[in-house]
């Protein structure tokens, strides 16, 4: 039974992206929209299919999967670790909560002449950039977390003689997490984004930079092809992040 809702729900889910991409095609053959600008879809497969045969675009998507889980790691793993203090000690909230509100409310492209200057035009920028946008998602997911844990479960915990580290481990990190995935997977989503607008502006490599180039020089097929990697590279660590989701936390499967 379960197999056969998941099975349906995949299919539900198909629905919409093969219907948009059959009009597409339509479209562009039938020339109601400019191939120039928009390629049918078969055109935009060739040459994906053609760039990851003579590896380029197999080398532009490792480029940026690297600089995106470097920066989400440096990102997220601080990023959790002050959400919980700041959930369990008023003092560290007190500290953190006022200035990363307002970090977070910087616009992250704004940050990258600034990022440049200090770092220059190296992967330490490009990967400083995601990971500063990542730290204040998880940051502020994992405070939520641990605000909407009840207090009685807390409360049980102390009278049974565990002290604030303990009581972190046992009570706070299960019971945050799931709005700590919650955020990871907003996170990882936000985190895409960064790499690929860093990589627009400040690469000469990666998936970003790809596509940036393409649209410079009228290469519209080959722009596309970057768009479809950078929607599977998307999908795929999406889809790692549920997995480990369900592993970590079996009792919220469906």
């Amino acid at each position: 039974m379960k197999a056969k809702r998941l099975a349906r729900g995949t299919l539900l889910g198909l629905v919409l992206p093969v219907f948009l991409v059959a009009w597409w095609q339509v479209a562009a053959d039938r020339e109601w929209i400019s191939p120039l600008f928009y390629p049918s879809p078969s055109d935009v497969l060739e040459r994906t299919w053609d760039q990851v045969l003579n590896g380029s675009l197999v080398d532009d998507t490792r480029i940026t999967a690297y600089r995106l889980l470097l920066g989400f790691v440096f990102g997220a793993a601080p990023g959790l670790v002050a959400g919980l203090a700041s959930g369990v000690s008023r003092v560290v909230r007190e500290l953190l909560y006022p200035l990363a509100t307002a970090l977070y409310m910087v616009p992250r492209i704004a940050l990258l002449p600034l990022v440049l200057v200090a770092l220059s035009l190296t992967d330490t920028a490009r990967v400083f950039m995601v990971a500063f946008s990542v730290f204040f998602i998880v940051y502020f997911s994992a405070l939520s977390g641990v605000e909407q844990v009840d207090r009685t479960h807390i409360d049980t915990a102390r009278a049974f003689g565990a002290g604030r580290t303990r009581v972190a481990i046992s009570v706070l990190l299960p019971g945050a997490a799931p709005a700590v995935f919650s955020g990871l997977r907003v996170a990882m989503g936000f985190a895409l984004i960064v790499i690929v607008g860093t990589e627009f502006l400040a690469a000469n490599d990666g998936l970003g930079a790809r596509i940036w180039k393409s649209y410079q020089i009228f290469d519209f097929p080959s722009m596309y092809a970057g768009i479809v990697a950078v929607t599977a590279l998307g999908v795929a660590l999406a889809g790692v992040l549920l997995v480990a989701e369900r592993l970590a936390l079996p009792w919220r499967r469906h």
